[in-house]
């Protein structure tokens, strides 16, 4: 059975790494990835080199031609990304399909998949993100899929909800959570010895994408590092590792304020484009607090022990754990925020939340249901019993 998986960024990519270990060492099933979007592209890190080192075979590279990140620069990317897709999807000629989250590029491979007759495999499909247009393409994969894993039973009821039955809808937990408990991490002196950074007392891991649905999205990114800036002024012993923006319309924004940032404490920040899954993690588990609005701050982050800043809306609607601070994006309240995550009631309150997306052997139980297939013939609409009345 050959099996092919679409990446296109840094996070999603390591999101499936235990999933593309088991299907690569399962003898029934060949591995082939569909390699796109920022992973080719040298200002968001070209990661691709890394899924080169990991050992993972590459049936196929999409380069996509961004010339900016302006939203109609994205829309155009985007319908290369359809032409591009469908081109590889019809050499590597794979039996399955798996896509994981709700970028734009996983959008247009699914429909390059639908057109080829090539059932899908959805990934964290029927989650909400209101502040964020993946919102809508999440929503529509799911749609053009044939199978579904969702990370706990709330999104399993909302993709049952969007119409696909309930056998083909399976409530397996997050990879990501299986990362946080199976990947060999580096401890503080290796990881600062390889990046090259002290982290002082303590620091802060930062990651902020820009919010696509924002009214004004750059002042919203302002906001968020004005009230970062605030906080390490007033604490020298405060150190922050900051990695770039996605390949979002105003990810050169939010990469040029980090850059200002580091500008007025080049001691003790780091911007990097991408940490790379192993050192993101260690990171993850030895920093203070999560700030920004990344999807990690929300799934992984809880399973360390370690506080969350959730900035803005581009994350709202997702379920959370009690570790996870939610904040307007305003100076003031992005400094409140931050100062009470890094108090010793934040850390407490942490230590004992507990992460609703953790449930045992994710990969394992993915890989079983892949190895059945997707359903034959007509995919029919499951109509549920309830309808809200008109009143």
């Amino acid at each position: 059975m050959k099996i092919c998986v679409f990446t296109g960024t840094r996070a999603e990519y390591g999101l499936l790494t235990p999933l593309l270990k088991r299907i690569q060492d399962d003898p029934d099933t060949e591995l082939r990835l569909l390699v796109s979007g920022s992973h080719l592209s040298e200002r968001h890190g070209h990661t691709v080199d890394a899924i080169r080192a990991d050992g993972f075979p590459i049936g196929a590279e999409v380069p996509l031609p961004l010339k900016d990140d302006s939203r109609l620069g994205v829309a155009l990317a985007m319908g290369e990304a359809v032409s591009g897709c469908a081109r590889a999807l019809d050499a590597i000629a794979p039996d399955l399909l798996v896509l994981l989250g709700d970028r734009w590029e996983c959008l247009a491979c699914a429909e390059a998949a639908a057109l080829l007759r090539i059932p899908v495999a959805h990934i964290h499909g029927g989650e909400t993100t209101e502040g964020a247009v993946d919102e809508q393409f999440r929503h529509a994969v799911t749609k053009l899929s044939r199978l579904h894993f969702t990370a706990c039973e709330a999104y399993r009821r909302r993709v049952i909800q969007l119409g696909e039955s309930p056998s083909t809808v399976f409530d397996v937990g997050a990879l990501g959570v299986e990362n946080v408990r199976t990947v060999p991490l580096m401890d503080r002196q290796a990881l600062e010895a390889d990046l090259g950074f002290a982290f002082g007392e303590r620091f802060l891991l930062v990651t902020y994408h820009p919010a696509t649905l924002a009214g004004d999205g750059a002042a919203e990114a302002e906001a968020f590092f004005a009230g970062l800036e605030t906080v390490l002024a007033g604490d020298e012993t405060l150190t922050a590792v900051i990695t770039g923006a996605n390949a979002d319309p105003g990810g050169s924004l939010v990469d040029a304020r980090a850059a200002a940032l580091h500008e007025k404490f080049p001691g003790r920040t780091l911007v990097t484009p991408s940490l790379g899954l192993v050192r993101y993690l260690s990171a993850l588990r030895l920093c203070a607090a999560v700030a920004g609005n990344s999807s990690s701050g929300i799934l992984e982050a809880p399973s360390f022990g370690v506080p969350t800043v959730n900035v803005g809306d581009r994350q709202k609607g997702r379920v959370r754990a009690e570790s996870v601070l939610d904040c307007a994006p305003a100076p003031e309240a992005v400094a409140g925020a931050l100062r009470l995550a890094l108090s010793s009631e934040g850390a407490a309150v942490a230590k004992r939340a507990r992460n609703p997306y953790e449930k045992k052997d994710t990969s394992r139980r993915m890989l079983a249901i892949l190895k059945q297939g997707a359903p034959a013939g007509a995919k029919p609409f499951f109509d549920i019993d309830h309808c809200p009345s008109k009143d």
